[in-house]
């Protein structure tokens, strides 16, 4: 029994010690790279994922051509969030235009370790009537539909980040950081290719319950700041909703731990790339409703 103890003592000091020889040979691997090399390298890596590397920044943002495209969106994913560690708040505006029914929809949350926002613009063929619409999977924007919009996130304390893309899906995604939804602000601006579609729209936010005063609209564009959405969120159960709350806050610790002593999220993330690719893979699914990715870094 004696002998056993001491092999198995003797093999964790081991393992101990190609560990640290590995995580140094890591270390001094990103410290060697040089700041264009690794926001190529990073975003040749996210690329299967859907998503790029801001440098600037310092955040991920989502793919014009990311595969989650292909899925459409309908309210039938924001119920499937909390089993995809998402908790958000949601603001889902449908409005009929030119014979179709639109769906641009904002979030605000939580995405497993990721701090971030979203607008989605999507459109049905037809127009759909609002008994069904929350039955409804919508198609995403053509490259030809989209048009400009603008999201800043603001926290507790300080702006995340502020982004303006010609997109179908922008958003932004702040790595390690944990906020509570409701402490979130979201300032949208839209800019629609005609001022029919903008008064479209600005009317769907006034049935919702906006007031006029909390619409900014000049021309095609229209701007307002999602703080309490005025649709009722998805009735989730508390307990698992602060339950996953609760495993998104210790995973950004244990993240943070894992990969210090860098502060950046590119240092951070090549780092656990060559540490483990396993735990890279797994912390850059920053949105995992849809389909998994076919290809692996």
């Amino acid at each position: 029994m004696y002998l056993i103890i001491t092999a198995v003592i003797v093999l964790l000091l081991l393992l101990c010690a190609l560990f640290w020889l590995r995580r140094k040979r890591c270390l001094k691997k990103v410290r060697g790279m040089s700041c264009t090399k690794k926001c190529s390298l990073l975003n040749e890596l996210a690329e299967p994922f859907g998503f790029t590397y801001q440098f600037v920044q310092d955040i991920f943002t989502t793919r014009t051509d990311a595969w989650q495209k292909e899925t459409g969106y309908g309210e039938f994913y924001d119920q499937a969030a909390l089993s995809m560690n998402m908790v958000f708040e949601r603001e889902p505006v449908y409005f009929n235009y030119r014979g179709k029914t639109w769906l641009i929809e904002f979030w605000k949350g939580q995405y497993g370790i990721n701090t971030g926002a979203e607008a989605g613009i999507y459109h049905a063929d037809t127009v759909v009537p609002p008994a069904l619409r929350r039955q409804t999977i919508f198609p995403a924007a053509e490259p030809e539909e989209m048009f400009p919009v603008s999201l800043r996130l603001i926290g507790p304390e300080c702006p995340f980040f502020n982004l303006s893309q010609i997109h179908w899906r922008p958003g932004g995604f702040v790595m390690g950081t944990c906020i509570q939804p409701e402490d979130l602000i979201l300032e949208a601006t839209l800019t629609f290719p005609e001022e029919s579609m903008c008064r479209a729209f600005t009317r769907s936010l006034i049935a919702l319950g906006y007031k006029n005063s909390e619409i900014l609209v000049y021309g095609t564009t229209a701007q307002f700041f999602l703080t309490t959405p005025k649709v009722p969120g998805i009735p989730w159960d508390t307990w698992v909703e602060s339950y996953i709350l609760w495993k998104s806050r210790l995973s950004c610790r244990l993240y943070l731990w894992v990969t210090r002593p860098f502060y950046s999220t590119a240092d951070r993330l090549l780092f656990l790339y060559y540490l483990s690719p396993f735990l890279f893979r797994k912390t850059l699914c920053i949105r995992r409703i849809g389909k998994r990715t076919r290809r692996r870094p």
